[in-house]
């Protein structure tokens, strides 16, 4: 009986352990599962940014432009934003790079912008996904998206101002013809009617 009892509590222990094991386990799928969709968020954003950016940038004065706004958005030097283009980084994800060593420098504040830049660097270099990283540091992804659509913005205002100039243009037109309008202003000649006041006379 008491072999008996022994295994029972044995097997008792297991389950309580086995519990204990499956909680921990459940929380970091759900975070997995989040961390995955906004990841896919954040791809799908940056896509749409390098595909703006490439309007913008197809001449030296929009990519100068374009990268004097980031780095407007991101406090840094416009030379930060060219340096990251000229390892290989798209628009798209120099923003993403700039915003995640933000967040990082937020929960750091020993980390300078550069050093926390750099982390994010290395960690990428190590060719893991931005979900990963932002996961790894525990940075939230949601800022990093709504700085990824802000950028966007920029440059999708960038590239369009040119197409912009045409109708201004148009405008200008419609304005020199509403001016010679008052042209037509030939009728004040009616105050010759003044004729009338020689009824008296008669």
């Amino acid at each position: 009986m008491r072999a008996h009892a022994g295994t029972r509590w044995f097997l008792a222990g297991l389950v309580c352990v086995g519990l204990a094991f499956a909680v921990p386990v459940a929380v970091p799928a759900d975070d997995v599962k989040d961390v995955q969709k906004h990841e896919r968020q954040l791809q799908a954003d940056a896509k749409q940014l390098d595909a703006d950016a490439a309007r913008a940038s197809s001449t030296p004065e929009g990519q100068a432009r374009l990268n004097a706004r980031l780095a407007t958005q991101f406090k840094v030097d416009a030379s930060v934003v060219s340096g990251l283009r000229a390892r290989g980084l798209s628009y798209g994800q120099s923003t993403i790079a700039l915003a995640l060593s933000q967040e990082l420098m937020k929960q750091d504040n020993t980390l300078s912008q550069q050093a926390a830049l750099d982390k994010i660097l290395a960690e990428r270099q190590a060719h893991k996904g931005w979900g990963v990283i932002a996961h790894q540091y525990g940075l939230k992804l949601g800022h990093v998206i709504s700085e990824v659509k802000k950028a966007d913005k920029a440059a999708e205002h960038i590239a369009a101002k040119p197409e912009k100039g045409k109708p201004e243009t148009d405008k200008k037109v419609v304005k020199v013809e509403k001016i010679e309008k008052p042209d037509k202003l030939d009728k004040p000649e009616r105050p010759e009617k003044p004729a009338k006041p020689e009824k008296p006379g008669h």
